[in-house]
């Protein structure tokens, strides 16, 4: 049996993050923001995953994440992906990152020995607030992404990382946990 999975360190509901989507629901633009309650940062979109490769991306996620000791964040700095001119994604970055860094290429080189395909671009540490759907409204999401482009919204603390399961349907995804890996350092 398969399961659409990734890996992720989950952020979840943070309310400077819940005002800056109500923010982007405010402009009436066609853009699908995430549920607060579901946010995350993925380390690796793995696609769908056969019960049986639990056991291997488990073992790639305990060596990805020795060495490192929890850490925290900042989250700051709104942005767009591909840029600001063309939205197509509004994110908002991290400092401190450099562990997420490291473990996310770490992933990479031990899921792709697992029969994952490498990501072509290089890893780039955010958290996803939402995707345009059309052109509408985009000049009113340029405006709140300029608004907050250098604003912080606070400090989190990560501890580990999970492997996650995906449900897609009409009303949004679900999210469970399958496995979860501490960092122990």
């Amino acid at each position: 049996m398969t399961f659409r999975a990734f890996i992720s360190m989950d952020i979840g509901r943070l309310e400077a993050l819940v005002r800056l989507i109500q923010e982007l629901d405010s402009t009436k633009a066609q853009i699908k923001t995430v549920n607060p309650d579901l946010i995350h940062m993925t380390l690796k979109f793995l696609g769908e995953v056969e019960e049986a490769m639990i056991p291997g991306i488990v073992a790639c996620m305990k060596e990805s994440a020795r060495g490192h000791a929890p850490f925290k964040v900042k989250l700051r700095q709104v942005g767009a992906f591909p840029s600001t001119s063309n939205v197509r994604v509004v994110w908002v970055g991290m400092d401190g990152s450099e562990p997420m860094k490291d473990m996310a290429m770490r992933l990479e080189a031990g899921l792709a020995s697992l029969g994952f395909p490498k990501e072509e671009r290089a890893f780039s540490p955010h958290v996803t607030l939402g995707r345009m759907k059309g052109p509408q409204g985009m000049a009113r999401v340029k405006e709140v992404i300029i608004a907050n482009q250098s604003k912080e919204f606070g400090e989190l603390a990560f501890s580990s990382i999970r492997l996650k399961k995906s449900v897609l349907s009409p009303k949004g995804p679900s999210y469970s946990v399958v496995e979860e890996v501490e960092l122990m350092g």
